[in-house]
């Protein structure tokens, strides 16, 4: 496995940024998980070590789309309400071309986020807080359409959600 680097860059919140993601890659593959509670990969299975993740054109392409959403969101608050308004721009784009979103799928954008608040020097702990605590709003901005992984059933009440809800309120 090796390490690569992907360089991202737009004018965010009125100034130009690069941002630097570094991840591990092996066959074609990114790993996006750095951030990502175990527990909403494994559904809570303490035994099992899970990874999330996706080929590199597709991490290219989904971290690219939440930069440039995030360039056209023009000046917020704060440089967090930037980033979320990129995220949020990618999940709605996402819902309005498939009419759904597969937990899995939420899990990488998120993945991506996560990764782009790294390179804009968000710390690690602020981003592991953030994580899930963003997904699970998500979940409850679009209930009735996440679905989840394995068997496109219905994301709320869930195991899935149990466990989100669980992690999320951990981590506040």
């Amino acid at each position: 496995m090796e390490t690569c680097r992907f360089s991202f860059s737009g004018n965010i919140n009125s100034k130009m940024r690069e941002l630097i993601i570094k991840a591990p890659v092996e066959n074609g593959g990114v790993y996006t998980n750095k951030f990502c509670p175990q527990d909403l990969l494994t559904g809570g299975i303490s035994f099992v070590t899970a990874v999330n993740g996706e080929i590199i054109d597709e991490f290219v392409a989904d971290c690219q789309n939440q930069v440039l959403a995030m360039a056209a969101a023009g000046t917020q608050k704060t440089l967090l309400d930037v980033h979320i308004a990129g995220l949020m721009t990618t999940v709605m784009d996402h819902l309005t071309r498939c009419g759904r979103l597969i937990f899995g799928d939420l899990l990488i954008y998120m993945d991506c986020f996560s990764l782009l608040l790294e390179a804009d020097g968000f710390p690690e702990e602020e981003i592991r807080t953030i994580y899930p605590r963003v997904t699970r709003s998500i979940v409850e901005l679009y209930p009735d359409y996440i679905f989840n992984t394995a068997d496109l059933s219905p994301f709320k009440g869930s195991h899935f959600d149990f466990v989100l809800y669980n992690v999320s309120r951990k981590n506040q």
